[in-house]
């Protein structure tokens, strides 16, 4: 099963992996995470270009007029 968080209006998603850990013995089931792998607008990135991306997000969010043409 894949979980997807997204941040930065949806263009940056971070998709893991998730593992099933049931047990047997309860019958529980429960999931822990595995890899993961991050998109950027659709397109496979490293996490240090999530980093990147998140600080020049972050620096025209709250620079004056931000997202005016």
């Amino acid at each position: 099963m894949i979980r997807r968080e997204t941040a930065c209006d949806g263009r940056l998603v971070k998709e893991i992996d998730q593992i099933d850990v049931s047990s047997g013995l309860t019958g529980q089931t429960e999931y822990m995470d595995g890899s993961h792998r991050w998109l950027l607008d659709g397109e496979e990135v490293q996490p240090v270009e999530v980093e990147a991306f998140r600080i020049l997000w972050a620096a025209q969010a709250q620079s004056p007029g931000a997202g005016s043409s």
